[in-house]
């Protein structure tokens, strides 16, 4: 999601920038200091394959092409069949919104941060994205909104990776209703390796911290229609979206202040399949979250307005003892958005 800036009335544009990831030719690694002070790594990136480690398996930081794995494997999100992998890594992208805006990727096991990019997608005049989810075929899909007064719209757009400049409009358009999404790719069920896209109506995050009572709802995209369909309502009126190659759909849901939850949500119509409470966890006004190796990485502020963000990871899979842990006290990042596609790795590495 985005930042909101109750100074202003409105979102800050400089907060609420989603970046997507970048993939290119293979280069060499170079480090760099970041303005913050943190020493960050480019991601390298690769056309095809690439064992990082050589320790003959596909581990975090990995770069997953076309032919490594099948779908629902032990080891990652999979990579044949009809919707094969194609220039994504293996693991969470995140927005740094310290200008200039640009994506780094998060790498679980090392808990470090590499510079991708800078963002560089055009958007409308006075138009800001504030959400993005990504697919199997090496693009970006990104809402973006513009604001007027007290009124509201809402737009969806694509971009390849390679070229985050070359934006295609998809007619989507929300007027004063759906025009604040959360976004996230779960593959279509077991054996298969497509996916779709699920949205969240998280349009009252500009009440931030003050929401109405009362949920929202979820939907899904059509894309042989290029339109939304309604699956059902939510019990929570704000929610992020990740999904994962073994086809689970989960949100980062608010209750409150200080209270969120992580939710399982059925694809079908939108009910509760499971509910993990996230007390003293406050989605703040910028907040992101990804999926991978079996457990959660929350990106939330130090504290509301800080415009610093921390990790917390969920041992979901209770490998490591269970609960929330803070996992990076300081950042020096910004951190508004992430993007985890289904080929990200949804059990724990070897």
């Amino acid at each position: 999601m985005g930042m909101f800036d109750r100074r202003s009335g409105g979102f800050s544009r400089a907060c609420v920038l989603l970046g997507a990831l970048a993939c290119g030719e293979s280069r060499e690694p170079q480090t760099t200091l970041d303005p913050t002070g943190i020493s960050v790594t480019s991601a390298s990136a690769s056309a095809s394959a690439s064992d990082s480690d050589d320790d003959g398996g596909i581990d975090s930081g990995d770069v997953l092409d076309i032919g490594n794995a099948t779908v629902g494997s032990s080891a990652d999100g999979g990579e044949g069949g009809d919707c094969p992998c194609e220039n994504v890594l293996d693991g969470i992208y995140v927005l740094d919104s310290n200008e200039p805006p640009s994506v780094k990727f998060y790498d679980p096991v090392t808990n470090q941060f590499s510079l991708v990019g800078n963002l560089g997608c055009d958007a409308p005049l006075g138009a800001v994205a504030n959400s993005m989810a990504i697919d199997r075929a090496g693009n970006a899909w990104l809402n973006y909104y513009v604001t007027d007064g007290f009124d509201y719209t809402g737009f969806l757009y694509t971009a390849p990776l390679s070229d985050l400049g070359s934006c295609a409009d998809l007619g989507y358009l929300g007027n004063g209703s759906w025009y604040l999404m959360g976004m996230g790719y779960s593959v279509d069920g077991n054996g298969s390796s497509c996916d779709t896209l699920f949205l969240y109506n998280s349009d009252q995050y500009v009440n931030y911290p003050d929401f109405l009572p009362g949920g929202s709802q979820l939907a899904k995209w059509v894309e042989s229609a290029d339109t939304k369909m309604i699956v059902g309502p939510t019990n929570y009126p704000v929610g992020e979206l990740t999904g994962t190659g073994d086809g689970r759909l989960f949100a980062f849901a608010t209750v409150g202040t200080n209270q969120s939850v992580l939710v399982q949500l059925d694809k079908a119509d939108g009910s509760e399949v499971d509910v993990h409470p996230l007390d003293g966890l406050d989605i703040t006004n910028a907040f992101a979250f990804g999926f991978w190796g079996g457990d959660v990485y929350f990106f939330t502020e130090t504290s509301p307005g800080s415009g610093n963000s921390k990790v917390t990871r969920l041992d979901l899979d209770g490998t490591d003892g269970g609960g929330l842990a803070v996992v990076n006290a300081n950042t020096g990042l910004s951190i508004t958005g992430a993007g985890v596609s289904t080929c990200a790795s949804f059990v724990p590495p070897a």
